[in-house]
């Protein structure tokens, strides 16, 4: 027997054989899941006793009656004025028995007054605003006082007053269908839309998806309301991707979506983190003109999209609402704003960020200007000159710029020489403005020079620091600090070989100018002169051994001992150098029999880990590598640095920068 699929093609062309065959294989909707509610509110049952509701034609389970199918849109349609028999009375009185119960009586006094048709009107519009108490007992008045029968229009009021979020549920709409079928009422058009849009406050999914293929199967069409309700139920459930299909499939069917839809989309995808979606709705809605989006909603996107760098979403809110007046966003919004721009390089939103803060009188704070430079060198191509515009800025504010200030400028500009040069020449071109150079600038420079290799160019920049000082009495020589002498023995350190004559220069240089040194500075001091030992002790080693000290060997002592002398100038300061530096002065001091390299080791072990980090977990591997070195030269092996046991010296002079 060949199988026929049944379809609703089937069904349009053979309605006859539609009504004698699919009627007997009902359609089962599933029924609300439990939803949470108080224990102390009146139980409810919400399954039938098969776990699925029954939508198709079928005998109601109580006596028989002849329903009344009553459409709730029939305004004008006149009440019944037949008496109801009572096992209607009692069937319809189910759903609200509990609460007359407990004492809940319905307001019979004031209701006495009214004519019939005045309590319809009454119970449709208090059924729209969600008065629950209101509809359940205008209908109770209208059955048990005015003798109505139950109809359609009855459980439709009944049905769509559970839109109220309290004490409206999905599970109430459950039993009052089972109500329904049970007495042997079909759901029309009016009611499956009723039920939608109490599931677009009550998400049901199981339920929606029941009563929808109830519709199709019925050929119920879906109305604009319909599709808006559907379309909320399923935002609440958080299944983001089907609402925006059904808003998608609204805008193909050319539907005129409701704005409060919109705005609802906006704040969950928001909340979700969904900014770009979000993003792509209200830019929409802003090219089509809509003109009543509410400013809290922009606010909310502001705040949402600029505290998740959404650049797009940001400039969008505050282009349209900020500049033109319409909203006045917190400093802190502001300030995530700036963030935003800053990191997208919209230089237009940065500033117009400022000028927003200096309205208001803002105390503007490092920060904030660090933003706005990041934002002139994020854009595309980087604006250096304005960047260091802002930069000059500062001291006239009385702020002075600091490494954080100029990270940014140094990583633009640390790949490209000619960017460096040009920024060294605009430097010059402000002060002769009159402007007032950082030496936060000078480092940046230097510092890129540095990362190039190109000691020669940042001594340069070194050299004329001086001419960018103020002229003016008792004002110091040069702007030079040991941040900036920090760095040039860095490159002194990186140059191949390593440049310890450089190195003395500067060290001279800071006598001279009495900038106070750091424990990098002394870091840095000892790792130059032990690497240029290390380099003067090669060709050394390699040397015919002529029965005295050489050139090469007194060379390499010399070197140590400024090592050494410098390492014992941190003592009494309470400095230590770092444990790459330590380790491989102790080992060059091994190499060439310096006992002294036994009391760096326990200089270095009295300061522990509270001042040499990693010194707890590595230090016996640097007492190894000096003892083995100190062996090997005493055994005239005269091991290089490539052959020393497992490269922990080496590994520290790297870690050492």
């Amino acid at each position: 027997m060949s199988r026929i699929a049944i379809d609703e093609l089937w069904a349009c062309l053979c309605p006859s054989w539609n009504a004698t065959t699919i009627s007997k294989a009902p359609i089962r909707l599933s029924t609300a899941r439990k939803i949470p509610r108080c224990l102390n509110a009146p139980t409810r049952r919400a399954y039938s006793a098969s776990g699925r509701l029954r939508l198709a034609e079928q005998p109601p389970i109580l006596n028989p009656l002849e329903p009344t199918n009553q459409p709730l849109d029939a305004i004008s349609s006149p009440p019944s004025d037949q008496p109801m028999r009572g096992n209607e009375q009692e069937n319809l009185g189910r759903n609200w028995a509990q609460s007359k119960s407990k004492g809940q009586q319905p307001a019979a006094v004031g209701f006495s007054a009214e004519s019939t048709s005045s309590l319809y009107s009454k119970m449709r519009l208090a059924a729209r605003k969600g008065q629950h108490k209101l509809v359940r007992e205008v209908v109770e008045f209208l059955v048990k006082e005015r003798r109505e029968r139950p109809s359609l229009e009855h459980y439709n009021a009944l049905i769509l007053a559970n839109i109220s979020t309290d004490p409206g549920s999905a599970w109430r709409v459950t039993d009052l269908l089972e109500e329904m079928l049970q007495s042997g009422f079909k759901l029309d058009s009016a009611t499956c839309h009723a039920v939608l849009k109490v599931l677009a406050v009550h998400p049901d999914h199981l339920l929606r998806t029941d009563l929808l293929e109830y519709m199709r199967s019925k050929w119920i069409a879906v109305s604009e309301d319909g599709e808006h309700d559907i379309t909320a139920g399923l935002l609440r459930e958080g299944l983001f991707e089907q609402a925006l299909e059904r808003l998608d499939g609204m805008g193909i069917r050319q539907m005129v979506t409701q704005s409060w839809l919109l705005d609802m989309f906006v704040y969950m995808l928001c909340e979700a983190g969904e900014l770009g979606e979000a993003y792509s709705i209200m830019n929409a809605r802003h090219v089509n003109g809509e003109l009543n989006m509410s400013r809290s909603l922009w606010h909310h996107v502001l705040e949402k999209a600029s505290a998740a760098n959404h650049l797009d979403a940001t400039s969008l809110a505050w282009k349209t609402q900020v500049n033109l007046g319409y909203i006045n966003p917190s400093s802190g919004t502001c300030l995530n704003v700036l963030s935003t721009a800053s990191r997208g390089g919209d230089t237009s939103l940065a500033t117009a960020v400022f000028t927003q803060l200096s309205k208001r009188g803002e105390v503007f704070k490092p920060l904030h200007y660090q933003l706005l430079i990041d934002a002139y060198l994020n854009a595309s191509p980087p604006d250096v000159i304005r960047a260091l515009s802002i930069l000059t800025l500062m001291p006239a504010e009385k702020l002075q710029p600091t490494v954080w200030q100029t990270r940014s400028l140094f990583l633009c500009i640390r790949n490209s020489p000619d960017l460096t040069h040009a920024a060294f020449a605009q430097l010059r071109v402000l002060h002769e403005e009159g402007r007032g150079v950082p030496i936060a600038a000078f480092n940046a420079l230097i510092e890129s020079w540095i990362y190039q290799k190109n000691l020669v160019e940042a001594l340069r920049v070194y050299k004329q620091i001086h001419t960018f000082a103020p002229q003016t009495s008792g004002a110091p020589k040069t702007l030079a600090n040991v941040d900036t002498f920090n760095l040039l023995l860095k490159g002194c350190r990186t140059e191949n070989p390593p440049d310890e004559a450089q190195a003395s220069f500067l060290a001279g240089e800071m006598r001279a100018l009495r900038v106070e040194p750091n424990s990098l500075t002394y870091d840095r001091l000892i790792l130059v002169y032990t690497l240029a030992s290390e380099h003067h002790a090669r060709p050394a080693a390699s040397a015919p051994d002529a029965g005295g000290e050489t050139d090469g060997t007194a060379r390499v002592k010399m070197l140590l001992d400024w090592a050494t002398q410098h390492f014992m100038e941190m003592q009494p300061l309470g400095l230590m150098p770092r444990f790459g530096t330590v380790s491989k002065l102790a080992t060059q001091l091994a190499k060439v029999q310096d006992s002294r390299c036994w009391d760096v080791l326990q200089l270095a072990e009295d300061a522990g880990e509270e001042k040499i980090e990693g010194w707890r977990e590595k230090s016996k591997w640097t007492w190894a590598n000096v003892e083995k070195a100190w062996s090997q030269s005493a055994g005239g092996k005269g091991s290089g640095p490539e052959e020393e046991g497992d490269g922990w010296g080496q590994m520290g002079a790297a870690l050492t920068g």
